[in-house]
């Protein structure tokens, strides 16, 4: 009982510093577009009129069912409840990482703590547990595959084959990035497997595999289908173009590092073959996104590896100076992995960075200025599901009139809208519309909507007032 409790105090005492080092970056402004998205639709959905119709989809299912389940528990917090979900899941890694190197990999405790907080203080985890609950399900889940995947191949247990079917379903059902590293996985599980299967039957072994991870993708795409829900349209993206050298500049953060660990035992085969197919399932889902842009950012496309690493240094053999090795390796991943995050390229690290060093994030500004010209205000027509900063910002929909309201509905299937304020993201030339009342109502893009004039105006959002009243 003692013992359940301080590892419960453990677990809450992470949590709530992960939480800190979330609030520390909120605070310079930033949030990430995963948090903010399912924040709001999660706000949306709670709070928001029964009738309510989204029509962005509702993949990936488990960050997103958790999130409707937060909010409905804790409705008025002013905490994301994405920070809150990604902190639990990220303290929760770390408890069992450590218990895993103590308990199972025979790591001394000391070590073991040293080895999960240079784990913990690596920037790659950081920025995934700021990019949200999606990414560190896909760390949890990579983690459980490259350790069941080791496992089947020292004892051919169905358990085992197990580990490595629910390792592929979380990261399937998780992030759609997920999708990536299971085709990524593929090829390599022959790799992986015992010649003793693959000699039974290759063909089975594969099934056993992927099936799980089939059915449910399956699974989706039909309730996708029969509440009319578009799935695989939003699966990707905006594509961030890199070249080569920064490409591999990225994977520098976590692939020596994990390269070397896998090498401690490339005089194992029964150790090394599995590890570098965790490795390679990794590499080939990092791959597969230069071409499908599934997860935008590629840093986070490489997260994952994280799991690898902690999987591959558990299976070390213990052999002499094994432990400050581990120490040493930890601590050159740290270094390279900060290095490797003051250049990525891609604008929502660099902003994350910049607000980890503490400097303020001008990217969230727009969004400050128009919620802080909306706040003392009622009334307000928004596409919330493409200007999802406005329900983030505001902490709440009771000013905000939305798809499922008859004022909302009437405007956009014909009438004329009714409400006093309209709110429309600012619109580049040439550039395809995606909100549904600039789409509804194009004027809007030069100022001559009859009835409305427009009273503010900023880099991202323009906000238009009725200017007659209705009988």
């Amino acid at each position: 009982m003692i013992r359940a409790a301080s590892w419960s105090f453990g677990f809450v005492a992470l949590a709530l510093l992960l939480l800190l080092t979330l609030g520390w970056t909120e605070a310079h402004g930033f949030l990430s577009m995963d948090v903010t998205d399912l924040w709001a639709k999660s706000i949306v959905q709670i709070e928001g009129p029964a009738q309510f119709k989204a029509s962005d989809a509702f993949y990936p299912p488990v960050p997103y069912a958790l999130s409707l389940l937060g909010q409905a528990v804790l409705p008025d917090t002013q905490v994301p409840v994405p920070f809150v979900l990604s902190a639990l899941v990220g303290a929760g890694l770390l408890v069992l990482w450590f218990l895993n190197l103590r308990d199972t990999g025979g790591f001394s405790g000391v070590t073991s703590a040293l080895v999960v907080l240079l784990l913990a203080l690596n920037p790659f985890f950081l920025r995934a547990l700021a990019d949200g609950p999606e990414t560190m399900f896909c760390i949890l889940g990579t983690w459980l595959f490259a350790r069941g995947i080791v496992n089947l191949r020292l004892t051919g247990n169905a358990p085992d084959m197990m580990k490595v079917a629910v390792g592929l379903l979380v990261v399937a059902l998780s992030d759609s990035y997920g999708l990536m590293l299971c085709l990524g996985a593929m090829p390599f599980m022959i790799v992986a497997a015992r010649p003793s299967m693959i000699a039974v039957s290759s063909t089975g072994y594969l099934v056993a595999m992927f099936y799980p991870v089939a059915a449910a993708v399956g699974a989706l795409m039909f309730v996708s289908m029969i509440f009319d829900s578009r799935l695989i349209p939003l699966l990707s993206e905006s594509a961030t173009p890199l070249t080569l050298r920064q490409h591999l500049v990225i994977l520098a953060g976590l692939g020596p590092a994990a390269l070397i660990a896998i090498l401690r035992n490339i005089m194992v085969p029964r150790l090394f073959m599995p590890l570098l197919a965790a490795v390679g399932a990794v590499l080939g889902g990092y791959t597969l996104n230069v071409f499908f842009h599934v997860e935008g950012d590629p840093a986070m496309a490489l997260a994952p590896m994280l799991g690898v690493l902690v999987a591959a240094i558990r299976f070390w053999p213990n052999l002499s100076l094994r432990e400050p090795i581990a120490i040493a390796l930890l601590a050159l991943s740290l270094l390279t992995s900060a290095l490797v995050m003051r250049h990525v390229a891609h604008d929502e690290t660099r902003a994350w960075s910049n607000a980890m060093l503490g400097a303020e994030n001008a990217a969230s500004r727009p969004a400050r200025e128009v919620v802080s010209f909306l706040r003392d205000k009622s009334d307000i027509m928004v596409d919330v599901e493409k200007n999802p900063e406005i329900v983030v910002g505001l902490g709440n929909i009771d000013r905000l009139v939305i798809a499922g309201e008859p004022a909302y509905d009437w405007a956009l299937e014909g009438g004329v809208p009714r409400t006093r304020y309209i709110v429309v993201p600012q619109q580049a030339e040439g550039q395809a519309t995606a909100d549904r009342i600039l789409r509804r109502f194009p004027q809007l893009k030069q100022s001559q909507m009859p009835g409305y004039e427009e009273v503010f105006q900023n880099s991202r959002w323009r906000v238009f007032e009725r200017v007659n009243e209705w009988n």
